[in-house]
């Protein structure tokens, strides 16, 4: 057993690779430990208590004691690391749901720390091994979240001013393909995507709420005019910013 700083502890249990074939579903069951599944290809479907997890390559979940999980779906080929463990507070070391975006080198270190509780007679370094990593990652985590939410917040305060992805990622310091990356895995959008949305939402308030023309509305959102904005917001909209202000006001007059 290992104990942190706050009295905090994890008592590693088993662990194991599955590999399961075609229309595999998972058994219903109840542990008296925490099991941890880290996926490492194909789709896994799990439901814990009622509530429904779809799982994917580099996906991590903590199942909790006492609760029964069972597959509510089947998968092909699927496969993954589980690791059973005893904790008075598992979230201390790692979240209830995750995605590690470094699949290869946790595929890598599952396989080391499986090696290592199958063949070692000390258990501390097996525990050691793994409590390193799970608060490893979820630093990690917390790192990129608060970058998320910086740049977010970056991007809604100067939309107006058009942000470009590599302005974006030199005013904070990274690589433009990583910030994109650190997107997609918090909202499921890329950088680019991310802004282009917020421009629209941005245009969008202008037409719903003030009378201002388009060649207005263009300079306020920095187009270099209003034909540019009018192409921009028809690729992402579907419709020009005309026939959006108009269907606006139409659903909100009052006919008697």
């Amino acid at each position: 057993m290992i104990t942190i700083d706050d009295n905090s502890f994890i008592n590693f249990s088993n662990m194991g690779l599955f590999v399961g074939g075609k229309d595999w579903i998972h058994p219903e069951i109840s542990v008296p430990t925490h099991e941890l599944i880290f996926v490492v290809k194909g789709r896994v479907f799990i439901e814990e208590a009622g509530t429904k997890y779809a799982l994917s390559e580099g996906d991590a979940l903590v199942l909790e004691p006492g609760k029964t999980h069972r597959g509510y779906e089947k998968s092909d080929d699927a496969s993954f690391f589980w690791l059973h463990f005893y904790a008075n507070n598992y979230e201390r070391f790692t979240a209830k749901r995750s995605h590690l975006t470094d699949v290869y080198n946790c595929v890598s270190f599952f396989s080391k720390l499986n090696h290592f509780a199958k063949n070692s007679a000390d258990k501390a370094l097996t525990e050691i091994m793994l409590v390193s990593f799970l608060l490893e990652k979820k630093s990690l985590a917390a790192e990129k979240n608060k970058l998320f939410h910086d740049v977010c917040e970056y991007v809604r305060v100067n939309v107006a001013d058009a942000p470009k992805v590599k302005d974006v990622a030199d005013k904070f310091g990274y690589n433009a393909d990583y910030l994109s990356r650190v997107f997609v895995a918090n909202c499921g959008l890329p950088l680019k995507k991310f802004i282009d949305r917020e421009r629209m939402q941005f245009i969008g308030g202008l037409l719903q709420t003030t009378t201002l023309t388009l060649k207005e509305i263009a300079q306020a959102a920095s187009f270099d005019d209003d034909n540019a904005l009018i192409k921009f917001f028809v690729n992402r909209g579907g419709c020009t910013p005309t026939q959006y202000r108009n269907r606006y006001f139409e659903s909100h007059l009052n006919k008697r």
